[in-house]
This record gives structure tokens, sequence and C-alpha cells, in this order.
């Protein structure tokens, strides 16, 4: 961050600590969906600050409290790929959390590939160098449990356990094209919780499947990592990558999503968020809102 963008960052911290709450959240009928320019600390303090502090979502003492981070670690690519979480913003995410008195944060997904090849991933060094850090890849079934779903297709299917005790849950998707959904972003992110997804693609219908999965799976927060954003060849990649360097982040699942995807053109054409069956699934569930109209988006930035 150079001197200009520092004092910028600096004063509006400042500010917005002055304002109440009530000026910095939407009113509950308009979710809003905050735009965040910048992977750093900083970034994440602004974010929360605006959201209403780390307090809102732990009530009781934070340095007694779990903390899940459940983002995309698919695959074992690089950042540059673009089919990940960049490991850069979930540790800076990490090191927020520590300073605010974190003292157990899990990181978890189900990967798609044997964990023997995630052995070198940059999100191993975050761990070993962050005690309150600890990496876990959920790729055996003791990690789950089974729950019944008032899906419309999806009836039954078997939850990551750690989702159902923590304090707080945060959703951590990267933004990437998929060519099964369209977009792979914080609903679709929910499949690296369960353990059978071969079942959504080869019995069930996906993109309803999807959309029940979010009736039962509820993150208390979701926040979109478009550092760098795969607009095409996703869910795998290779595809074309472009360099975003920001955060999208909201309380409703369904609003960040909509909003996401409304900003990029994935596998090369736009389409409104109520074409995206996943995202209409799941608006029909009366997950969130999914009216671009309805939603406000506000923006924290150091440009």
């Amino acid at each position: 961050m150079n001197r200009r963008n520092f004092i910028k960052f600096n004063a509006f911290a400042f500010f917005a600590s002055l304002l109440p709450l009530n000026n910095l959240l939407a009113d509950k009928d308009n979710p809003i969906v905050w735009e965040v320019s910048g992977i750093s600390t900083e970034s994440f303090a602004a974010l929360f600050n605006a959201l209403g502090g780390l307090k809102k979502y732990i009530k009781s003492d934070i340095s007694k409290a779990t903390i899940l981070i459940k983002p995309n670690i698919c695959l074992p690519y690089p950042p540059e790929n673009a089919t990940t979480t960049s490991p850069s913003a979930i540790e800076a995410l990490c090191e927020y959390l520590i300073r605010e008195g974190a003292k157990r944060i899990i990181i978890a997904d189900h990967t798609l590939q044997d964990t023997s090849k995630f052995n070198n991933i940059p999100l191993h060094e975050i761990a070993e160098k962050n005690p309150e850090v600890k990496l876990i890849l959920v790729n055996e079934q003791r990690y789950y449990s089974p729950v019944q779903v008032d899906g419309k297709e999806l009836k039954e299917t078997e939850i990551m356990k750690l989702a159902k005790k923590v304090d707080l849950l945060i959703n951590m998707p990267t933004a990437k094209h998929h060519s099964a959904t369209h977009v792979s972003l914080a609903i679709k992110n929910l499949m690296g919780m369960i353990w059978d997804r071969a079942e959504f693609h080869t019995k069930l219908d996906l993109h309803q499947a999807i959309g029940d999965l979010a009736v039962v799976i509820n993150p208390q927060l979701n926040i979109v990592d478009a550092s760098r954003v795969l607009l095409t060849g996703g869910p795998t990649g290779p595809g074309k990558v472009i360099v975003e360097n920001r955060l999208f982040a909201s309380d409703d699942i369904l609003a960040v999503d909509a909003i996401v995807a409304s900003r990029y053109d994935f596998g090369g054409k736009s389409l409104p968020p109520k074409q995206i069956a996943h995202l209409e699934a799941a608006y029909q569930n009366g997950i969130g809102e999914l009216d671009l109209n309805n939603i406000k988006i506000k923006t924290i930035g150091f440009e």
C-alpha cells in the first residue's frame, strides 16, 4: 500500500468507526454487498468494521470461539490459475482474525483430488506460521454426519460435522466460471462441505440440489475472493484469468452471488442472475435476494 492509499484507508477507518452501525448496515429488506478494493489485513479490517465488527458474529469471548473458514481448495494448482481461493486472501483474513483475538481458526475443504497431492500448497505454511490456524482436508467420511434436507430435490446428505460445531462459518469461495453451473461462487462452494458430491451430478437435478443445499448450510458470512477471476475453462482451468484485486462480501449468500455473477462475463457471456439455474433454485427456496434492484452495493477502497 503506498503512502497516499495508506492515508486514505486510515481516514476511512477512522470515519467509519465514528458512524452509528445503522449508517453502515442496510435495511433488513435490502441486503448489502460490500465491494472491497485490495487484498490485505487492512482490507479485512475495513470490511469487518463496515459489517459491524467481529462481535456481530461472535457474541461470546472471541479467544474461546472456533472460526471455520471454508475456501475453495478443490485442486492443488498455483494461485495464478484462479481455480482456488487465493492463499494470500486466506492468510490476510487469518491475520485479521488473530489480531482481533481469535485463537482457534480452522481452514477446511473437501478436495477433488487425493490429499497427498496437496502437500505443497501454501496453506500449509499459513498453519505452520500461526499456531492459531489449523488446515484440515476433510476427505474421509468420518468427518461427516447425515442430515435430512427439506429440499425439492435433495432430501438427505452428509454434511461436514464442523459446520454445526463452530461459532462462525465464513464461506470464502473464489470467483470462477463453471462449465456445468455457469459460475462457481458462494452457493456452489457449499458442495465442498458434503461427502457425496457424485450424486448431485448423477442422481439429482444438479441445479436444484445445489439450491436445496443452501437450505441446510447457512454461513454467517460469505466473502467471494475476486483477487483473480477465472472467466473461462472452469472449474479446473486453464482458462482466461483477469486480475481484479478485490473482495465481495455479504451476510446474504445469494445477494453476493448475484452481484459477482452480474459483474463478469463468465463463460464468455453475461447472464442475468435469475437465468443461472442454481441461483434461481436457491431464490425459490427463500435463501436470499436475487433481484439486483433490491441489493445495495457499497464500496470500501483505497484507490
